[in-house]
């Protein structure tokens, strides 16, 4: 049965693509924001200077970062849903009327 390969609909809303990133993201900076206070912590192996002026950017902005985050997630996480119809090719409009 070799016929067209179909369209990935989920890459079909831009939107998707934007909530996928901004989710990764915010999981790349949740983790980050947990492990830093241990590359500031004394101990035998020293970090180096990078992980220490990251670990301590990050205590410093990340708050900040995880709430613009979160934003950008529920702000794409909403307009995915929003448009889906419209991505999707199915309309969007009312449903049909039943005399």
């Amino acid at each position: 049965m070799a016929g067209k390969a179909r369209k990935n609909p989920v890459l079909a809303n831009p939107f998707f693509a934007a909530l996928l990133v901004a989710s990764t993201l915010f999981v790349v900076t949740a983790l980050g924001y947990l492990v830093a206070p241990s590359a500031m912590k004394p101990r035998p192996v020293e970090a180096g200077a990078a992980s220490r002026a990251l670990a301590a950017w990050l205590d410093r902005r990340g708050p900040l970062l995880l709430g613009l985050e979160f934003g950008v997630m529920l702000a794409t996480g909403v307009l995915a849903m929003v448009t889906e119809d419209w991505f999707m090719g199915r309309g969007g409009g009312s449903p049909p009327r039943r005399d």
